[in-house]
């Protein structure tokens, strides 16, 4: 699996467009982790002079960017740009399918179930990368706001986070395998993920509360909730249950892509 990876690697470290997506996310994680800083820094300072000095709560009412909050906050927000490597998941294999690519891997000798955990495989280095990317951000948020730095604290949220991206690009993964068309992937992809799933959020929410956490991409995204929103994860399953389920939807994109590709026409 190794070499195979080398050989995806050599396939697309010269290719412009996951260059460009790649810088466009590392640009990503900085700008909106930072937007988010500054502006609820400026909403602190607000509270903070309209507060009497011994309103403690009132100076610091979400703590974001607590010692304890802080994991939680950088990878939630970075999480919100996971479609940008969705998309490059997307266009680099049915790039492959395009130009037929592909089929020189079967004529070298690999099998199709080869060709597609090797797809797999990258689609988990990327998750690593992703995660790593956290690290960074929550190390450099770290230094800006002095809060002591501690790998250990973050521990499960990084895992979370790990499982949140291996999601989405499965996700991404099982899309290009059905669709074969760059173009109609991807706008599946976004409508889904922004549109559609973001009605039945709201739509469960109402009727079947608790049922919305296990929503395609939305069982990945809960197991990283929003600090301030107690509210909206009143009816939140444990951890485990969550983590349980987003498993369990990984094994069922894998299943699906693997079989589609295996049975498909090259």
């Amino acid at each position: 699996m190794f070499r195979n990876l080398q050989i995806e690697w050599m396939k697309i470290k010269n290719y412009r467009v996951f260059q460009v997506f790649s810088v466009l996310y590392l640009l990503g994680i900085v700008v909106i982790v930072y937007v988010v800083y500054k502006f609820y820094m400026e909403m602190m300072k607000q509270l903070m002079s309209a507060a009497t000095q011994t309103d403690a709560e009132a100076r610091d009412i979400f703590r974001l960017f607590s010692p304890d909050k802080i994991w939680q906050t950088v990878c939630f927000w970075t999480g919100l740009l996971l479609y940008l490597p969705g998309m490059i998941i997307i266009m680099l294999f049915i790039n492959e399918v395009n130009f037929k690519t592909h089929r020189q891997n079967i004529i070298d000798g690999w099998k199709r179930e080869t060709f597609i955990y090797t797809k797999i495989a990258l689609i988990i280095c990327i998750s690593i990368a992703v995660t790593i990317m956290n690290i960074v951000a929550t190390f450099v948020m770290c230094q800006v706001t002095g809060i002591e730095f501690s790998l250990t604290s973050g521990l499960d949220t990084l895992l979370y986070c790990f499982i949140q991206a291996f999601v989405y690009l499965m996700f991404a993964l099982l899309l290009a395998t059905f669709f074969r068309k760059s173009g109609i992937a991807i706008i599946v992809f976004f409508i889904y993920g922004f549109v559609l799933e973001s009605l039945l959020v709201l739509l469960l929410s109402k009727f079947l509360p608790g049922a919305l956490y296990f929503l395609p991409l939305q069982v990945a995204d809960s197991l990283i909730p929003f600090p301030p929103m107690k509210d909206f994860y009143r009816y939140m399953p444990s951890s485990p249950v969550l983590l349980g389920a987003a498993i369990a939807f990984l094994g069922a994109y894998i299943f699906m892509a693997v079989r589609k590709y295996k049975y498909d026409d090259l």
